[in-house]
């Protein structure tokens, strides 16, 4: 998921960013669960800052980190059911 891009006209490289809207889902579950930024990132044995740059807009996007947060927070951070509550382990989609 991580992609560098080059800019052309300026020569310069940019990261690939977290959409907005991935940002708040971070944000909200975290404060949901009643987390610090600091606690989450523990909890997931990441820096605080990453969770910080993640929030922000400013963190590279990486699936395992992603997935990691998923888990604690308990909401689809990828995909189409972005925002939706994560389906545990054994559990299927209700058709």
């Amino acid at each position: 998921m991580s992609s560098i891009y080059l800019d052309y006209e300026t020569g310069s490289q940019r990261h690939e960013k977290l959409p907005q809207d991935v940002c708040r889902l971070i944000m909200q579950g975290r404060q949901a669960k009643g987390l610090s930024q600091k606690d989450l990132a523990s909890k997931i044995c990441e820096k605080p800052q990453i969770i910080g740059d993640y929030e922000a807009g400013r963190g590279i996007p990486n699936n395992q980190v992603l997935a990691k947060i998923e888990r604690v927070i308990g909401i689809k951070l990828r995909g189409k059911e972005r925002g939706l509550p994560l389906q545990g382990k054994g559990q299927r989609k209700k058709d």
